[in-house]
């Protein structure tokens, strides 16, 4: 029974995991990232760091960044496509532009 009983406990654990909601990043974590910016293909000055600490949700980036590093998961790569405000920078202004995101590490708070 006792054999039973810890492989029970075991399923159970790992089926909460497999399930948790709040699995990959979540709205209030910071995450620890990885990017390069690219217009046409071509990477563009000023957008590329690394190992930056970004609180999700907090406003920090342009609409729409933020939101698609949301439920990226330590590790995983995403390119994240934006359109510019048109009161940003001349360059870049009204510009598509796709980041390559890389999710290094997640601050749960």
């Amino acid at each position: 029974m006792k054999k039973f009983m810890s492989a029970v406990a075991i399923c159970g654990a790992m089926f909460l995991t497999a399930c948790d909601s709040n699995a990959g990043a979540q709205n209030g974590d910071t995450v620890i990232i990885d990017f390069a910016g690219y217009m046409d293909g071509v990477q563009f000055e000023g957008g590329t760091a690394t190992n930056f600490p970004l609180v999700l949700g907090s406003g920090q980036f342009v609409p729409g960044f933020e939101e698609q590093v949301v439920g990226m998961e330590p590790g995983e790569t995403r390119n994240v496509n934006i359109t510019f405000p048109e009161n940003y920078y001349p360059e870049l202004a009204g510009k598509d532009v796709v980041f390559t995101v890389t999710l290094n590490e997640i601050v749960k708070e």
